[in-house]
């Protein structure tokens, strides 16, 4: 198994263990908020905590985007409410890119599904938003109830642009949104803190490196405001007030890709190690997710509930691995 590296800035190195994932059908960790009803969840962003007037018209898309060189730029990521970067086939990664309070008549580029997304879409009954996938992977995902939009489908609002296949697909989301149903999120992504929280306490850090294998590392760099990648191909990066690294079980998918490259599977529900950085805080703690359509509720390593401030929030997949460690200085 490739190593997987979060690097920032202070000495300490561990070795991150095992832990079991949850099944599908799993109880609900205690801790979690039930499932309430979309009126009352959607008086907030369940994506960022932040307060909203009403509820849009339209459901949370995910949209899976390329995060190659090939396929730069990408167009609109900062419009995002929540990014999630995955590992897909080759050490490379791709994003999920979950939009709700925007829809940007430009997104990608866009590229195909994994089984990793049933995780990433549930818990808020996101719409996957994808060029196409492999036929193992579009039944699974149907299977799990998640609704697929794709270019390979004819879905409304996809195109390619002027660039060379498979690397041009866009999608204008405005448009898909008038050709689905509008289905609103019934769970938070997190807990979030109430206004006025007290920060959690930790190093103060400027910079972190996250190494998903020999193939790629992200860097980021806080500017005082928000995390942004320093090495991204957007027009416009993001802006995280929260960054969180997890690390979650990986397992093959049973399929390679037409390279022959094995594709992985991460099992985006059970829980493990965590890293998060809020604002230019870094706290070590862990993550539980009863099942793929669960609130992802963090504690800190020594079991106090962790809720992140309201803010956009970028979250790093690690394979937890067999070499998986944290260093820091």
């Amino acid at each position: 198994m490739k190593l997987r590296m979060l690097s920032v800035t202070c000495a300490l190195v561990l070795t991150l263990g095992a832990c079991s994932d949850g099944e599908e059908k799993q109880a609900p960790d205690p801790k979690e908020p039930a499932r309430t009803t979309a009126a009352k969840i959607t008086a907030i962003n369940p994506l960022t905590g932040a307060t909203l007037k009403k509820a849009p018209a339209n459901p949370v898309f995910v949209v899976k985007v390329d995060n190659t060189p090939a396929s730069a730029p990408q167009t609109n990521i900062d419009r995002a409410d929540l990014v999630v970067e995955q590992t897909v086939e080759g050490g490379i990664t791709r994003l999920a890119a979950l939009y709700y309070t925007a829809t940007p008549s430009t997104v990608g580029h866009v590229r195909s599904m994994r089984a990793t997304d049933i995780g990433i879409a549930k818990p808020v009954r996101g719409q996957i938003v994808a060029s196409g996938g492999a036929g193992k992977t579009i039944s699974r995902i149907k299977d799990a109830g998640i609704p697929i939009h794709s270019q390979d489908a004819g879905s409304a609002g996809m195109s390619r642009d002027s660039g060379y296949a498979p690397y041009n697909v866009v999608v204008d989301l405005g448009t898909l949104a008038k050709d689905v149903k509008n289905k609103q999120p019934e769970r938070s992504y997190f807990q979030w803190a109430g206004a006025g929280a007290t920060a959690p306490k930790g190093p103060q850090v400027t910079a972190a490196t996250v190494k998903f294998s020999g193939s790629h590392t992200t860097s980021w760099k806080f500017n005082g405001k928000a995390w942004k990648r320093t090495n991204g191909t957007s027009d416009k990066e993001f802006g995280a007030k929260n960054l969180v690294v997890l690390w979650a079980d990986e397992k093959d998918a049973g399929y390679t890709d037409p390279a022959g490259n094995p594709v992985p599977e991460t099992t985006f529900q059970g829980g493990g190690k965590a890293v998060v950085f809020i604002g230019g805080t870094r706290v070590n703690a862990k993550w539980k997710k009863a099942n793929n359509a669960s609130t992802i509720v963090l504690t800190t390593r020594d079991g106090q509930p962790m809720k992140l401030p309201r803010g956009r929030t970028w979250i790093e997949l690690l394979s937890k691995g067999e070499s998986t460690a944290l260093s820091a200085q």
